[in-house]
């Protein structure tokens, strides 16, 4: 099963990564995470977010994260710190 954790984006750090403010964590997480964690996105699933990587954009993932409640379907931690996954929006009051 993969890890997963739920929450707001707060900052955009480049095109592909920023910061959440993690609020809900799985049941089950093989590992733990901190109330706030770097993400790098290794896919995305935003609308108004482009699929292709080559487009992506500080600016544009400002937009489709900052304030958004987010779901983060992680791959792994790299050895600095972040954390690789796959990243959407998550259903108003659900998970």
């Amino acid at each position: 099963m993969t890890d997963i954790i739920w929450g707001n984006g707060s900052e955009v750090l480049s095109g592909d990564s920023f910061i959440l403010n993690v609020t809900h964590r799985k049941n089950g997480n093989k590992n733990n995470y901190s109330d706030t964690e770097k993400i790098k996105i290794v896919s995305a699933d935003l609308p108004g977010f482009p699929n292709n990587q080559d487009e992506w954009r500080p600016e544009m993932l400002k937009e489709c994260v900052i304030d958004s409640f987010l779901k983060c379907e992680i791959n792994e931690r790299t050895g600095e710190g972040t954390i690789l996954a796959k990243v959407s929006h998550s259903g108003v009051g659900g998970y």
